[in-house]
């Protein structure tokens, strides 16, 4: 906990939007109803930002959970494709390899499948593109290190064959409503609403390949 709290305590400031920013629609501050699901929570506030009211739980339900694969972060016939569902349980913990997370292809369809229409989604997306996008009214879910590191990222072969990109137990998921001023407004399932300093959200951002899915 202390590394979280140092990484916070120069990166972040608490609420109100950057003063210069364009803000996307408003979107609600969520806390996650699970240990680990933070991607439901994400868009579960996206969704409410959109006028459609749902649980985690239900989010989840339109994602697809795998509890018959809850590893990560090693190649092997436990280990699950976040690709694909979200890996083992969603009450689950990283570091006791009982459950991960999800990646960017099944939040996108889940998000799709309410109605919402996808601008973009997957890895590669530029912190300038992203900006320009919210700025343009378009919250966007991300993918980050918890503590707002770059953390170099490895793979792991999952049960199915596919090559995951894995950037250890810190995997997590906020909301970009704002930007401005060398900063990023996030609503954080975990920690509530931030700012984050530029150096800061491109150096989390980047430990997952600049992954987002961004709702018009």
């Amino acid at each position: 906990m202390a590394a979280v709290t140092a990484v916070l305590t120069s990166a972040v400031m608490v609420a109100g939007a950057p003063s210069s920013s364009a803000a996307s629609a408003t979107v609600p501050v969520y806390q996650q109803q699970l240990g680990n699901d933070c991607e439901a929570t994400a868009l579960r506030m996206v969704l409410a930002g959109r006028g459609v009211q749902v649980s985690d739980q239900d989010v989840l339900g339109r994602i697809g959970v795998d509890l018959a694969h809850p590893q990560a972060g090693v190649s092997g016939p436990l280990s699950g494709d976040p690709l694909r569902a979200f890996v083992g349980d969603p009450n689950g913990s990283e570091a006791a390899g009982t459950g991960f997370g999800v990646y960017d292809p099944p939040v996108a369809q889940a998000a799709q499948s309410y109605g919402l229409s996808v601008a973009a989604a997957g890895q590669g997306i530029s912190p300038t593109q992203l900006s320009g996008a919210v700025a343009a009214g378009h919250p966007a879910i991300v993918w980050v290190d918890y503590n707002w590191r770059d953390v170099a990222a490895g793979s792991y072969t999952a049960y199915d064959g596919q090559v995951v990109p894995y950037a250890g137990t810190s995997e997590h998921t906020v909301v970009v409503t704002a930007v401005g001023n060398g900063q990023y407004l996030v609503n954080d399932p975990a920690r509530g609403q931030l700012q984050i300093s530029e150096a800061a959200f491109d150096a989390g951002y980047a430990s997952y390949g600049d992954m987002a899915v961004i709702v018009e």
